[in-house]
């Protein structure tokens, strides 16, 4: 047997007002993903080329970004780009080599150190002359120091070498 529902009159003035879960729930999900979106964690800033293995350390301070220049056994790069190969370097060639100034990366370092100063011209963006060295650990020292060299010259004086941290 069915049963009717009462019939109960509310005034106008008496209706509830609820709130609706469902649209509550699409703002809580819209606000994590902004959130999550804009977090950041300090973690690996600088990727190692896979062309070569950093040599360890018990530095405490944390990466700085800059413009990266890889020293390999094989070849030097700058962000990637090949520009000279080390057996030049190291036989002091003279269309490579200039009074211990090695003369493409030179080259390739005053091209992005001219950007860099547009840049900084047209978009305000300091120009801050910062390069991370990132140099095999069978380097021989002479010749990351004509790479030194070579970045202080060309506008790149506030350099930093690339290492592991030591775990304890």
């Amino acid at each position: 047997m069915a049963f009717v529902p009462s019939k109960i009159k509310k005034h106008k003035s008496e209706l509830e007002v609820g709130l609706n879960l469902t649209s509550m729930m699409d703002m809580f999900t819209i606000i994590l993903v902004f959130l999550i979106k804009n977090y950041s964690t300090e973690g690996q800033l600088i990727t190692p080329s896979d062309f070569l293995h950093l040599p360890y350390s018990n530095i405490q301070k944390a990466p700085e970004k800059g413009l990266d220049v890889i020293v390999s056994k094989q070849l030097i790069m700058v962000n990637n780009e090949p520009v000279v190969p080390m057996t030049d370097v190291v036989k002091n060639d003279p269309t490579v080599m200039d009074r211990g100034v090695i003369k493409p990366l030179r080259e390739k370092l005053l091209y992005f150190s001219n950007q860099s100063k547009k840049m900084e011209v047209d978009y305000g963006i300091k120009f801050s002359g910062k390069v991370t060295i990132q140099g095999d650990k069978e380097l021989p020292y002479s010749e990351l120091v004509k790479v030194i060299r070579t970045c202080g010259l060309a506008d790149y004086p506030n350099l930093r070498l690339v290492v592991y941290r030591q775990t304890d």
